[in-house]
């Protein structure tokens, strides 16, 4: 067994950010094991990565992307692992193919679970955000080699260019699901005169034609900005849970300016007809500005939803199905990160992955932050136990 520094157990009393970011060399990680800050991908000099995104397929391979600045044209470097997160191995880069923009920002997998539009099952979908001056697109590529080439299937939807004024007519944020034999491509959007910016989703059966934009979340307040979706099925509950960031104008919600919200609802198509609630834990909102959600069956008759932000290290978890006021704080290893993406195996229940790589205020600050995975125990977690982040 690995004693774990000092630097975790001042972060498990609430230390700083940096301190899980800083942790010394660790033994190799083993296989399905647990391990902090396992480098999938070391930038080079000009290169930052931000905004990981991943997908589990049902053989248990995880395929892990990220936005990558630096280059020109941008593009998203995919990598494999099939060890659960201890070793990666890089398998290609999802290039823009139609624009002549590249794939700069805001990746999204998705793997098919069954046959749609001509693809087989066990194809893999990605999408993103390629813009420039001219605009924003939100193109759908496909895989079926297991992710080793891309071809260009579709546009799912278009903007105007990257600009986040009220007023501007952009998209951003592109998340992937498989649902009722469609997929479902949800994304914030700054297109409608009425709103500063909402959550919209299209649906598509042949993955070439798209239904009309519907609303997720849309407040009647115009400076208000939900943004960045991501949805997960809570299966005990039978519901369906999405969740955004909620900056109004420039004011503060709970301490924080981007207060993460959720939603519950029986389907994933039907967000607007319910009610946004806040992350609140002591009376302020902890979580700020891109959350990321997931659930594991571990944790009680509900299981657990495990809610990440970008802001801090610890995350927000709910053993009583998404009840506003029995949402809890629990510190972990890693680091910050600009839209930190965070997994349960399917399984292995009681491994939460956690990718990491650079936050938003140090994007192309030079520091070269890899891109990381760090696997922990849940039970322990919640237990905000330190010394057990390396038993298996």
């Amino acid at each position: 067994m690995v004693c774990l520094s000092l630097s975790v157990a001042l972060l498990a009393l609430g230390g700083s950010t940096a301190l899980a970011q800083t942790l010394p060399p660790t033994l190799k990680p083993e296989p399905f094991g647990r391990f902090i800050n396992n480098t999938i991908y070391k930038p080079v000099k000009g290169e930052s990565i931000t905004y990981p995104r991943f997908v589990e397929l049902e053989d248990g391979t995880i395929l892990a992307t990220s936005s990558l600045s630096g280059n020109s044209p941008a593009y998203f470097p995919v990598f494999e692992s099939k060890d659960g997160g201890a070793s990666w191995t890089w398998v290609s880069n999802v290039t823009d193919q139609v624009n002549g923009w590249g794939m700069p920002a805001q990746p999204a997998l998705a793997e098919l679970t069954e046959p749609l539009g001509g693809f087989a099952k066990g194809t893999i979908l990605a999408s993103g955000n390629s813009w420039s001056n001219n605009g924003t697109r939100i193109d759908l590529y496909a895989s079926i080699d297991h992710a080793r080439t891309w071809k260009f299937v579709s546009r799912v939807a278009e903007g105007g260019r990257p600009n986040t004024t009220n007023g501007a007519t952009p998209i951003w944020e592109p998340y992937l699901l498989i649902y009722n034999h469609s997929l479902v491509v949800y994304y914030s959007d700054q297109r409608d005169p009425l709103h500063g910016q909402k959550l919209s989703h299209q649906t598509s059966t042949d993955l070439r034609t798209w239904s009309p934009p519907v609303d997720d979340v849309a407040y009647d307040e115009y400076l208000a900005r939900p943004g960045m979706t991501v949805v997960v099925f809570i299966p005990p509950i039978n519901k369906w849970i999405l969740v955004h960031e909620f900056p109004v104008g420039n004011s503060s919600s709970h301490g924080v300016n981007y207060p993460v919200y959720y939603r519950l609802a029986d389907s994933p198509l039907e967000f607007r007809f319910s009610e946004g609630l806040p992350i609140v834990i002591g009376g302020r909102t902890a979580p700020n500005a891109s959350p990321y959600v997931t659930w594991s069956p571990l944790g009680g008759p509900n299981g657990t939803i495990i809610v990440s932000d970008a802001d801090n290290p610890q995350v927000y978890t709910n053993q009583f199905g998404g009840d506003v006021d029995k949402w809890e704080e629990h510190a972990t290893p890693a680091g910050a990160t600009y839209s930190r993406a965070i997994h349960v195996l399917s399984k292995y229940p009681d491994h939460l992955m956690i990718f990491g790589g650079e936050t938003f205020d140090d994007m192309r600050a030079g520091l070269l932050t890899p891109f990381t995975a760090t696997v922990v125990s849940l039970t322990e977690t919640l237990k905000n136990n330190f010394a057990s982040f390396w038993r298996r």
